[in-house]
């Protein structure tokens, strides 16, 4: 766990900008439903591991980034990433007592409520989306979850270990 180091500001933009290059990356339609949320994943790894440096505003304003890049409303993502990076910080002392591979069902509810955010901002925006679109990467993130959030830590280490 790397909840306890310094983790710098670069290594956590520099994963957030990956992650943002995975999920901009074009798919067919079928599996464009069921893509996970890499950027939502990431921020909230970043939540949950570093609150402190990385905590409600900069998801935020990671959510408004996201906003620009893909039009949306503005503010959407902001208010759904500052109320998933919320529910994140509330949950982190128990999704550290869970093992890895038991953390997505800590993490589903979270991505659930990220998704129902944007559903109801889209609803009051009158914009109609698909709802396989909306919750079909619930489900896929909090599968991928063990393996996105093992990852992020082997790329954390790296700093981790460039500093001691």
């Amino acid at each position: 766990m790397i909840a306890g180091y310094r983790i710098s500001a670069l290594m956590m933009i520099a994963t957030l900008a990956a992650a943002l290059v995975v999920t901009l990356i074009p798919l067919p339609d079928g599996p464009a439903i069921a893509r996970p949320a890499f950027f939502t994943m990431t921020v909230l790894f970043w939540v949950a591991n570093q609150p402190y440096r990385f905590g409600l505003i900069p998801a935020w304003m990671a959510g408004l980034f996201v906003d620009a890049i893909y039009g949306t409303p503005l503010a959407e993502h902001a208010l759904a990433l500052a109320v998933a990076g919320y529910c994140t910080i509330k949950i982190r002392a128990w999704l550290w007592n869970f093992p890895l591979i038991q953390q997505p069902i800590l993490i589903a509810p979270v991505l659930l409520v990220y998704e129902f955010v944007l559903f109801w901002i889209d609803g009051v925006a009158g914009l109609d989306v698909d709802p396989w679109y909306r919750w079909l990467p619930v489900a896929s993130s909090a599968v991928l979850w063990p393996a996105w959030a093992y990852l992020m830590e082997r790329v954390a280490r790296i700093e981790v270990r460039r500093h001691n």
